[in-house]
């Protein structure tokens, strides 16, 4: 991320501006001259880091993927992954389950966690231990904090920033001692030597970001060498990279149509959680620049999951559900891994019945509780179309279907509403990335309802995104402009203005009419920021006899909120400046928030030292 330095050269004339902000509580009253200052950004330039790191912590599997800058420099594709055993084979991926002891120490994670907790479960040793499994959909919420808690699959609490961090660091020091095999014995990597880069969704907002950061800095990354990767970019890249066919009339190999210069297409990433959908138009040069703002909803392969235990229900009622869900939390854990896969690979033109394995400690449970015939409940019940076979239950693939349709129609109203905007329009691409597009079910659908669309699903989309990550971070200038998806601002105070302010936000301070909480905006929806921009900072007031001072920073929905209790607006939390000791009252300091990268970023400058003032973001506290 690059950071801000007062630009001399390019200063707007000066005119009067009467501002008043809150600083620690304290506001004066002043005019102010030249309030917009001209920023510009430094530019990074591509990370000549040696070796790139990434980590994916997605809804229903994670991983990482790293590669060396040789490597990159020779073939960008030469990238790492870790292969997974499973009962199955092996996987790039593993199911985001995490096992902790009692002491909240890591145990096991992925199949080794389910598989562990499962034998614990058996000896009914598992109730002292945490078991957290697809705990990423938790972050998709306003109310972060340090404070907030996950809950275990047996109800007990741990902080999730903790959960997270444990995470991160399982997959550090998994993917370090990959990188010591690969390196002789004498040659050691220093801490600078690796850029770390972990993804997220790119419907997440600030808060949820800034939370994966200090998870990530919890777990050991340094902030200097930590960069976040928005998954639809990565997935992007990596596709850009990808060859479709190889001719036979000659080697090389040919890359996607849509990468053209001047073309435009959305590229729509299926996760387990979330869909993320993001519009990119390729560059002259080739590199992509985003054209729309992202959206997307939870709409993810986790909807089916909550519908087949909705038909769980539907079978053996609530109440014996939920008791099975207590009492045989290993049994659920099977269960649910076992409808993963055949969610993943259903073949929606079959005419066979699906065969999911149950618990019998659900069978034997109902008829415990109801004493009625299992059998005839399910043929009075559901027509034939579900059955029991000793402990298999046979799923007619209508039926089966149904489970994907709540899914799938709030995404394909989403991208047609989106395909209405003027911003988007050109579109002839979609590009179907992540694990859940790995449904046919999914991609079916895309054909029959965007039928005048070339609907792409690259070759190995579900680590699109993860190998995607490694590209952005060799080269986190392939995205050279995004759009952006808030306005974002300070709160302030302004003067009071008869007939315009609005009454209820009248104060009197110091003598004089000032008008509270108005909405000062430094980035607006919609507007296209770019890494090369040169940014308007604004002039604040310090006070001396503080060591640091407190802007509070607000994000809105709306191009032009004014006040920051208006309803589309949202506390993102505080901006903190260090104040100087030698600081007189009324000094001035620049600030110019940017949004030129991935996170939302803050530069100050002081203009009576004429130096950068130390400041960072506080979005949990």
């Amino acid at each position: 991320m690059g950071q801000c330095v007062c630009c001399t050269k390019c200063r707007r004339q000066p005119s009067q501006h009467e501002v008043i902000v809150h600083l620690d509580e304290v506001c004066l009253s002043q005019p102010i001259s030249n309030p917009d200052i001209p920023i510009a950004l430094e530019d990074q330039g591509p990370s000549e880091r040696l070796l790139v790191a990434a980590i994916d912590i997605g809804t229903t599997f994670s991983g990482y993927a790293f590669s060396f800058l040789h490597e990159y420099l020779s073939d960008p594709m030469r990238i790492s992954t870790n292969n997974w055993p499973h009962e199955n084979g092996m996987s790039m991926k593993a199911p985001t389950s995490i096992l902790l002891g009692p002491d909240g120490n890591l145990k096991a994670f992925g199949y080794e966690a389910i598989s562990k907790f499962g034998d614990l479960a058996e000896n009914n040793q598992h109730q002292d231990h945490y078991f957290f499994d697809k705990f990423k959909m938790n972050l998709y919420q306003s109310n972060l904090s340090t404070e907030f808690i996950l809950s275990d699959i047996n109800g007990k609490t741990m902080v999730a920033v903790d959960v997270f961090a444990k995470t991160i660091l399982y997959f550090k020091q998994h993917l370090e001692q990959r990188v010591r095999e690969c390196l002789d014995s004498s040659f050691k990597l220093s801490t600078d030597d690796v850029q770390w880069v972990v993804t997220v969704p790119a419907i997440w907002d600030d808060k949820a970001k800034f939370f994966m950061r200090k998870a990530a800095e919890k777990a050991g990354i340094e902030r200097r060498n930590l960069t976040l990767a928005i998954e639809p970019e990565a997935a992007s890249l990596y596709c850009q990279h990808l060859p479709t066919y190889k001719p036979a009339v000659h080697h090389y190999a040919e890359k996607f149509d849509v990468f053209r210069p001047k073309n435009k297409y959305m590229v729509v990433d299926l996760g387990g959680g979330t869909v993320d959908i993001t519009v990119h138009r390729v560059l002259e040069n080739g590199a992509l620049e985003e054209v729309y703002q992202p959206t997307g909803g939870p709409w993810g392969g986790s909807t089916v999951d909550d519908e087949f235990r909705a038909l769980l229900v539907s079978i053996f009622g609530l109440e014996v559900f939920e008791e099975f869900k207590n009492q045989f939390t290993a049994d659920v854990v099977d269960l649910l891994q076992a409808f993963e896969l055949k969610k993943r690979f259903f073949e929606p033109d079959k005419d066979t019945p699906l065969s999911l394995k149950l618990p019998m400690s659900l069978v034997d449970h109902y008829k415990h509780r109801s004493g009625q015939d299992f059998q005839g409940l399910l043929k009075t019940k559901f027509n034939g179309e579900i059955m029991l076979i000793q402990d298999k239950l046979r799923v007619f693939p209508k039926t089966f279907h149904r489970l994907f349709n709540k899914s799938i129609s709030c995404i394909v109203r989403h991208i047609q509403s989106l395909l209405e905007k003027e911003q988007v329009s050109g579109v002839s691409v979609l590009l179907l990335v992540g694990g859940y597009a790995e449904s046919r079910v999914v991609r079916d659908s895309f054909e029959t309802h965007f039928p005048n669309l070339q609907i792409i699903h690259p070759p190995e989309s579900a680590a699109s995104i993860l190998k995607g990550a490694v590209l952005f971070g060799h080269d986190p200038h392939a995205i050279v402009a995004r759009v952006c998806k808030y306005t974002y601002g300070i709160a302030m105070m302004a003067p009071f203005k008869e007939g315009l302010s609005d009454p209820r936000k009248k104060r009197i301070i110091n003598g004089e009419l000032i008008c509270d909480d108005v909405f000062d905006v430094h980035l607006s929806v919609g507007e296209r920021v770019s890494l090369y921009d040169i940014r308007t900072g604004k002039e604040y007031s310090l006070h001396r006899g503080q060591s640091h001072s407190l802007l509070e920073v607000y994000a809105s929905s709306v191009p032009h909120p004014e006040y920051v209790t208006d309803n589309s607006c949202t506390r993102l939390g505080s901006l903190v400046l260090e104040v100087p000791p030698d600081t007189h009252e009324n000094d001035k300091i620049v600030v110019c928030l940017y949004y030129s990268g991935t996170e939302l970023g803050v530069s100050a400058f002081n203009l009576k030292t004429k130096q950068k003032t130390k400041t960072y973001f506080d979005f949990l506290g």
